[in-house]
């Protein structure tokens, strides 16, 4: 809803406009909201595409309503130096036959086990040799002893609708990959030149 840089600028550069024409209402329906570019993903830096690391910073910060940037949920599982064998179980805790797991570092509410292809439960805590999984996930008896334990990462990959982004630069400037960012505005799609469309 911010109209002030038109207002500010102290070389008239950028034309005064209302609230109305910038966010696309009234007489100004037709045309739509003013857009001044388009957000793409690099998937190559992205956090979640690139790396299998939880991160939706890009999407939490949208001004746009609705979301003008949409996750898409995925499961990936995580590589294991030793692959993690039951040696008992019972409704919330996995005790494993070795120290398998890196203490304390699959609790954070990503992470989610599957024991011989059940289903997925999240993980709550954990210690090198021990999974507290949430109940409420847990269907059917405990997994009986020898069974294979996967560990699965939930990731939240972004996408761009075309349609309701407004090129404001807020995802690109929030995005915590340093340097070149995982997320850039460019002029496609903006809303002054019809050569720049990319909806027809």
């Amino acid at each position: 809803n911010c109209i002030a840089c038109g207002n500010l600028c102290p070389t008239a550069a950028i034309r005064p406009v209302s609230l109305e024409e910038r966010m696309g209402r009234g007489r100004f329906a037709e045309p739509g909201p003013i857009r001044i570019g388009m957000a793409f993903v690099d998937r190559g830096r992205c956090l979640p595409w690139a790396n299998d690391r939880p991160c939706i910073v890009c999407q939490e910060n949208c001004p746009v309503s609705p979301k003008a940037i949409v996750v898409r949920e995925v499961f990936a599982e995580v590589r294991l130096t030793v692959a993690p064998v039951v040696e008992s179980a019972e409704t919330g805790r996995i005790t494993l036959t070795e120290d398998a797991l890196e203490g304390r570092r699959f609790g954070t509410g990503d992470y989610y086990v599957a024991v011989a292809g059940g289903p997925l439960r999240r993980i709550t805590a954990n210690s090198a040799r021990h999974i507290d999984a949430a109940a409420a996930d847990a269907k059917g008896p405990p997994p009986p002893a020898g069974s294979r334990v996967s560990i699965q990462i939930r990731l939240q990959q972004p996408h761009i609708d075309p349609n309701r982004c407004i090129g404001c630069g807020v995802c690109e400037h929030e995005c915590p990959v340093l340097g070149l960012r995982a997320i850039r505005v460019t002029a496609e799609n903006e809303s002054r030149d019809p050569h720049h469309r990319m909806v027809l």
